[in-house]
């Protein structure tokens, strides 16, 4: 056998395997599509047994223990709900309502608008110990390795 057959042979089973991996995957997918929509068939089919047997034995038709248990437990959740559902209703209708104020009086407390505060003077700057450095802007002393100063937020030369 050739060269140029050997390299035709090896794109072949190249080409085939391919097509084999396209086809499963293809496959797979579908079942897995198939699958899933049986397992949502089923959880539906479920919900609507649990909705008869629970309205069954309401109506005093069924009189398992078990089904009863679970019906006090839906009717327990199904009231606590509806207390939930008023308690929401009331808070998405609250309203501010702003204090009322005499009239000719002023409130009793007031914010300043503007606030001449005393000029902040750099923190002292400490005597460097062995792996740090001092901050070119403010002096404050930081590990040698950190980017910003900490104090003032001064990018710092490495």
């Amino acid at each position: 056998m050739g060269f140029l057959d050997q390299i035709s042979k090896t794109l072949t089973q190249g080409v085939d395997r391919a097509k084999f991996e396209a086809d499963k995957f293809q496959k797979t997918t579908r079942l897995q599509g198939e699958v899933n929509e049986f397992r949502r068939q089923v959880d539906v089919k479920l919900m609507e047994l649990g909705q008869r047997a629970y309205d069954l034995q309401r109506a005093g038709q069924i009189s398992a223990p078990s089904i009863s248990e679970l019906a006090s437990a839906v009717d327990q959740l199904r009231a606590t709900l509806v207390v939930k559902e008023e308690e929401l209703k009331v808070a998405q209708n609250d309203v501010f309502e702003e204090p009322l104020t005499p009239a000719g009086s002023a409130p009793s407390q007031s914010v300043p608008i503007s606030y001449d505060a005393p000029p902040v003077s750099p923190p002292m700057a400490a005597p460097p110990t062995s792996g740090q450095k001092a901050c070119a802007s403010c002096g404050f002393q930081m590990p040698s390795s950190a980017m910003f100063c900490p104090s003032c937020g001064t990018r710092t030369s490495m």
